[in-house]
């Protein structure tokens, strides 16, 4: 069958549990809403994770390789959403070497050849560098590479998010790395909102605190706990490796976005579906985790 993991109960209780909490949710802050304005943004996004779901799961629970499938697609519009962000859109070398070198990626993934993904990033740097010469042009040509080697890498690291797929029960462990991923940071928001003497890095994200990071870590240790048979049995005496790796990691992505955005003026792009953030928004929490949780899970199962 093309949906193979919708026969499984796990799966189907996964699918069940994390819809019905998300629309619990929706309802909550639908209305908290009505009270302050504040949630107003909450409340938009969690339709759109409502609305989004749903596909999501369905594709995830189709026969490999859709998953990974899914995981290029959305590597390759966040490409896009990078150089639209930047202005580089236009510079089509660039754009065209950036999502040929992403299915490559995603083609190395399918056939197992972990060491030429390794390859892809010096790879990369190698073929863009040719563009010049190729363009017989210099003027800002330094700029166009350095952001395209930037949006590979950051692309480049959530790959492994399928590499990660790749593995014997790898859709459970992916989605249990996402799971655990956005409690950390729904919560680490949550709290820093109400609690934020000490802030960190106040520059950058002035909404973020130590007391929301601590208790949003705990939170998260909590849940990759709770949610453990996610996990293949080889993994699951070891759940809170994993789990340390979404939390400590958690928030990186979304800090290097806010550093790559404020040092080029760029703003918000487009909207998530609904409500605030754009695309990229979404899947730069897991920038950082998808490849610290891959290297963890090698070195557990003893294949680094």
């Amino acid at each position: 069958s093309v949906f193979q993991l919708w026969s499984e109960p796990l799966f189907l209780a996964v699918v069940t549990f994390t819809v019905g909490v998300i629309f619990s949710l929706t309802l909550v802050y639908y209305f908290l809403q009505k009270r302050q304005d504040h949630f107003r943004s909450s409340f938009s996004t969690l339709v759109s994770w409502l609305l989004v779901t749903p596909l999501l799961f369905v594709l995830l629970g189709m026969r490999w390789p859709f998953p990974l499938v899914l995981v290029t697609i959305i590597s390759i519009y966040g490409a896009k959403i990078f150089f639209q962000m930047t202005g580089m859109y236009h510079r089509s070398h660039f754009v065209i070497a950036c999502y040929l070198a992403l299915i490559l990626s995603s083609v190395f993934i399918y056939y197992g050849f972990g060491n030429l993904f390794d390859m892809m990033p010096p790879l990369f740097f190698f073929a863009i560098c040719l563009i010049p010469m190729i363009r017989n042009s210099y003027k800002q040509m330094v700029q166009y590479i350095a952001l395209a080697l930037v949006n590979f890498l950051l692309l480049w690291f959530f790959m492994h998010l399928g590499r990660i797929m790749a593995l014997v029960d790898g859709i459970y462990i992916a989605i249990y790395i996402i799971l655990l991923t956005e409690t950390f940071e729904n919560v680490y928001l949550r709290i820093s909102r109400h609690f934020k003497r000490i802030k960190i890095v106040s520059a950058l994200t002035p909404k973020r605190s130590l007391e929301g990071s601590i208790v949003a870590a705990i939170v998260t240790l909590g849940m990759g706990y709770l949610a453990r048979n996610l996990l293949s049995i080889d993994l699951q005496a070891n759940w809170w490796m994993i789990a340390t790796a979404c939390f400590v990691f958690g928030s990186t992505g979304d800090t290097i976005l806010v550093v790559i955005r404020r040092d080029l003026g760029i703003k918000v792009y487009s909207s998530f579906v609904i409500g605030r953030g754009d695309f990229f928004t979404r899947i730069e929490r897991l920038v950082f985790v998808a490849p610290a949780s891959y290297y963890v899970i090698s070195y557990l199962q003893g294949s680094l």
